[in-house]
């Protein structure tokens, strides 16, 4: 959810990379190439996958977090995280 939308992501590298503007493709294959295999999810999902609404919504939350407003925050095992 981005701003109250479902949204669907792309499932392949490929078609994550085919969803780019053409001019972020060189990006993507750059930052992909270099991405340690562990952290490949994360950064196509958060770099490249998401729309940038999602970047200014992520910047929100860190900044509410950042303000020790942990509301929402949940562990994988959906229990809440607590400071």
């Amino acid at each position: 959810m981005v701003r109250g939308r479902r949204v669907l992501l792309p499932n392949t590298l490929a078609e994550i990379r085919a969803a780019l503007p053409e001019g972020r493709r060189a990006e993507f294959d750059r930052v992909i190439g270099t991405t340690p295999l562990e952290q490949v999810r994360q950064v196509a999902i958060m770099d490249f996958a998401l729309p940038d609404d999602a970047q200014d919504e992520d910047a929100e939350i860190v900044a509410r977090i950042d303000s020790g407003d942990w509301t929402g925050v949940v562990h994988e095992d959906g229990t809440p995280v607590t400071p």
